[in-house]
């Protein structure tokens, strides 16, 4: 069967072929809504796919936008990836994804082969200290996630770490603790994001020293391994704030497997609030980030015609379950 052209869309649709390319390049003239239905209409019922290259040629914006993402199997990372693709579609943008796998020669790598494909915008999760320097930036827009502060060239958005981890800190100092470790991972060249100087900031607060941080990977078996550590160590604390989900589930195996009771013997908060933390025992208490307004903010800055280097920090909801000794009546 012969590939539909723009042609048989616009005699379908019984408008010309100059409205259909109106239609699929958003421009120059605006189509009504009742027309630009009924080419919609038309193109689906044709199979009808519009030259993205040839598009990307007359009008200088190829609807693509590219996404490196450092670790693909974490559940926090695909939630905001996958509310992103579905926003982008409906806005008529496509997406292609590259993974770093948490190196930062390939992170570059994949960076600068996104922007030769002529990405409208690309989204990163850095797995180092990004600055975007050795990156050409003019060429595309740069949306940033999960770095808490202003960079010259990007915008970035990201979950108010010192915020969110203030609150957990608060909720554990009210059941009593103030000997608490932290476990967290140092991906980005050991240099300290928000979620530490929260940490260090809600001891100093209330005058207590603050207690030991466990630097590890931001992975289930860095978090097993680190809590491990903890519990060898001669000062056990009495309760552990993690710095992720990931982290939370291998101290929690960990804490299991050496007869530690969560949380009568020891409290546990993490930070994400992923799904995998409704099916722990106990219950995860979380401090819960939300993929999908992290998601939508990145594409409305992303498509924005008047994008700009900004900052973008959203609010973290502390989500009480058990593991901070809350609500273990009920169960």
């Amino acid at each position: 069967m012969a590939k539909a052209t723009r042609n048989d869309v616009a005699r379908l649709a019984n408008v010309s072929t100059a409205v259909v390319s109106y239609v699929f390049n958003k421009g120059p003239r605006n189509v009504s809504e009742k027309t630009t239905k009924r080419v919609l209409q038309a193109a689906r019922k044709l199979n009808y796919q519009p030259n993205s290259i040839a598009r990307a040629l007359r009008t200088g914006n190829s609807n693509t936008l590219g996404a490196v993402i450092n670790d693909m199997t974490n559940p926090f990372n695909a939630g905001v990836y996958e509310e992103l693709e579905m926003l982008a579609a409906e806005q008529g943008y496509s997406m292609l994804f590259a993974a770093s796998h948490g190196s930062p020669e390939r992170e570059h790598l994949v960076t600068e082969q996104l922007i030769n494909r002529n990405v409208e915008a690309l989204f990163i999760s850095p797995c180092e200290n990004i600055e975007l320097s050795p990156i050409n930036t003019e060429s595309c827009k740069f949306i940033v996630f999960d770095v808490d502060r202003k960079l010259a060239n990007a915008t970035t958005i990201s979950t108010d770490y010192a915020k969110a981890v203030e609150t957990g800190m608060a909720h554990l100092f009210e059941h009593g603790h103030t000997n608490v470790d932290m476990i967290i991972g140092n991906s980005l060249n050991g240099i300290s994001d928000g979620r530490v100087k929260g940490w260090y900031h809600a001891f100093t607060q209330r005058g207590i020293p603050a207690g030991h941080i466990e630097y590890t990977s931001f992975t289930r078996n860095g978090g097993y391994e680190a809590m491990l550590r903890i519990l060898d160590a001669p000062d056990r604390p009495t309760a552990i704030f993690a710095g992720s989900d990931l982290i939370a589930l291998g101290a929690l195996r960990a804490m299991h497997e050496r007869g530690i009771r969560v949380p009568e013997e020891m409290a546990i908060i993490s930070f994400d609030g992923t799904v995998d933390s409704q099916y722990t025992y106990p219950e995860l208490t979380v401090l819960e980030q939300d993929p999908k307004a992290i998601a939508r903010l990145a594409l409305e800055t992303a498509i924005d015609p008047d994008f700009k280097p900004s900052l973008h920090l959203l609010e973290a909801k502390l989500v009480i379950r058990q593991s901070c000794g809350c609500n273990m009546e009920t169960k």
